[in-house]
């Protein structure tokens, strides 16, 4: 009897460590930024989207990866479109330094000023 409560409360430890440790591996770690994949849409926001009429915008990448080569299209200002390159840059990495996949994804969307908001139309 003596033999089957030790062996019962040694898999009782053994359980409650492997749940203390699974539970530690879930708890948030702060200051870690999300890493964006190289083909993954960065929203622009802010100024990088106002406007007053359509020749204020302009259609660029926005994912480190160009349309060209399996990346998203956005509309930016024209003003503003070497910050959102950088902010892409920033939140994801430099083109030259991540693989792009050879996906052709350029469409006939045109930039346009519709309630003073760059958007792909």
């Amino acid at each position: 009897m003596r033999i089957f409560m030790i062996i019962i409360l040694g898999l009782l430890l053994i359980v409650l460590a492997v749940v203390f440790y699974i539970q530690e591996s879930y708890i948030p770690i702060k200051n870690i930024s999300y890493k964006y994949s190289s083909t993954e849409f960065i929203e622009p926001s802010g100024n990088f989207v106002k406007c007053y009429e359509d020749k204020d915008c302009i259609k660029i990448k926005g994912s480190v990866c160009p349309p060209e080569s399996g990346g998203t299209e956005a509309c930016v200002n024209k003003n503003y479109f070497q910050e959102y390159l950088s902010e892409i840059e920033e939140k994801a990495g430099r083109e030259w330094e991540v693989s792009c996949p050879e996906i052709y994804l350029v469409s006939n969307k045109t930039c346009d000023c519709i309630g003073n908001l760059c958007i792909l139309a």
